[in-house]
């Protein structure tokens, strides 16, 4: 289940998993808005509880992280109860459901909402995209990992819930025409393009069978189809083996580029062409195009998308910073789940619930 929001936030569950130990930490601040914590849960944010269950889950996921070493060139020993490590690990666990808490409920806030009938669509999609929809596989991998269903639709939640964030910051985020014109001028450069042509192709591991996919053109049948149903370029087959607008330049491969840019007709297809990649059957969509500057209007599509990207992380780091601040601000602890690693001289007020 991968996050869905970007930047710090992507420490949330996962990086635990990943980083394991790395030296990360939500900042313990003292918190003015002291509650009692509940028996059952280690943390309240907000009005938003950390709970014993989520902390016990994240440490099991840890666990089989390190036996899944086991058998490697650097296997991992999980570190015992009362150790350092295991307290570095602990306090760990602990930033990072924090954090998780206080962006769930700085989404709430903003009036984001999923729904159940929103969680149990999302998780027929995962089982049919990763197990053909078979319920058996499924079941098997929630036994290897150690999960269960409830486990994986709030983890299901969770991600549904920052991207709908994300979505709503990304829209907040806006491109003017000017700017776009403005940086077209100022790098004109970048889009003068060499000699091209838009090109489609069937990718093949072997001669015997791009002979097969070729004999089977001639005969004539439909290219895009043969595409989908043959090719091994698994980025292009479903579109019908387009490749786009490729330039001759010396990254194309010799072997593809002598043949696209010969006198080969658009619309028709070449016999099996060998480059590293494998066997190529090559039909050029369009005729050879002579280097030019690419119009604003061709360009504007790339440059908006170079524009919004520093705006729409930006967006997402201040978004997440606040909620890591309401965290810092409106914490409360169990008493022996309290960080014992902070990143200010301030201290989280903890409760006698343990």
């Amino acid at each position: 289940m991968q996050a869905l929001i970007c930047m710090r936030s992507r420490r949330i569950i996962l990086s635990l998993l990943l980083a394991l130990l790395a030296a990360t930490a939500l900042a313990a601040c003292g918190s003015a808005k002291q509650k009692d914590v509940p028996a059952g849960d280690i943390a309240i944010v907000g009005d938003q509880p950390v709970t014993v269950a989520q902390f016990d889950f994240l440490i099991t996921q840890v666990k089989a992280q390190y036996a899944a070493t086991k058998n490697t060139a650097t296997p991992k020993t999980f570190p015992a109860v009362g150790s350092k490590d295991y307290q570095t690990l602990k306090d760990q666990a602990v930033a990072s459901l924090v954090e998780q808490a206080a962006v769930i409920h700085q989404a709430t806030k903003m009036g984001v909402k999923v729904t159940d009938a929103e969680v149990t669509t999302s998780l027929k999609q995962s089982i049919a995209q990763n197990f053909n929809g078979s319920q058996k596989k499924y079941q098997a991998e929630l036994n290897k990992l150690h999960l269960t269903e409830p486990q994986v639709k709030e983890q299901i939640r969770n991600n549904l819930i920052k991207n709908k964030v994300q979505s709503a910051l990304f829209a907040s985020v806006t491109i003017s025409s000017s700017a776009i014109n403005d940086y077209y001028n100022a790098h004109k450069s970048s889009y003068q393009k060499g000699v091209s042509r838009s090109v489609s192709h069937i990718l093949l591991k072997t001669k015997a069978k791009a002979d097969l996919v070729y004999q089977q053109l001639k005969a004539g049948a439909n290219f895009a189809k043969l595409a989908k149903k043959y090719s091994i370029d698994t980025q292009t087959k479903n579109v019908g083996g387009k490749l786009g607008s490729l330039e001759k330049t010396t990254t194309l491969a010799k072997p593809f580029a002598k043949v696209l840019f010969s006198d080969l007709k658009t619309g028709t297809f070449s016999k099996p062409v060998r480059t590293i990649y494998g066997w190529h059957i090559i039909m050029p969509t369009g005729p050879i195009v002579k280097p030019h500057l690419s119009s604003l209007k061709e360009a504007t599509a790339s440059i908006r998308q170079a524009l919004l990207a520093p705006k729409q992380t930006e967006a997402t780091t201040n978004w997440v910073a606040k909620a890591e601040k309401f965290a810092a601000g409106n914490t409360s602890y169990a008493a022996s789940y309290k960080p014992t690693t902070t990143t200010s001289s301030s201290t989280v007020g903890t409760t006698t619930t343990g």
